[in-house]
């Protein structure tokens, strides 16, 4: 597998748009929900967008690039749900509660909360990955 295809390319770009849109637009209409949970507000502001794009990208490159492996050229909507669920169990809810048990930063509700939407964040990431990946093979 090469590691710039037509395939890649649009579904990286895809993952981009999804991962660095829509989270902002969730955070900054859930702000006032979760305000109560948050202990210490440790957000950068402004925020380093160029470097957050960055992170961004290599993510969904990454998630891109593991899922096209993974699913071994069957890119279904299945196949995209359950490692959107995987990859979330991963690298999401683990890493919540492991947060949660290593630093005062927020309550157990927030990272309950954000837990459940990365879950849903990241099925939906497969989803789409999987749809355009089968698109542009």
């Amino acid at each position: 597998m090469n590691m710039f295809t037509k395939s890649i390319f649009w579904s990286t770009l895809v993952a981009f748009l999804f991962f660095y849109m829509v989270p902002w637009g969730f955070y900054e209409a859930t702000a006032v929900c979760f305000e109560p949970y948050v202990l210490i507000d440790v957000e950068r502001n402004p925020m380093y967008l160029g470097w957050l794009a960055v992170g961004v990208l290599i993510l969904s490159y990454a998630f891109v690039r593991l899922f096209q492996r993974w699913s071994g050229g069957d890119y279904s909507n299945k196949n995209g749900f359950v490692f959107g669920f995987w990859m979330a169990l991963f690298g999401a809810v683990s890493m919540r509660f492991i947060r949660y048990s290593t630093s005062e930063i927020a309550k157990a509700e927030f990272y309950i909360l954000d837990g459940i939407y990365w879950i849903a964040m990241y099925v939906v990431g497969g989803f789409l990955i999987a749809l355009i990946s089968r698109k542009t093979s």
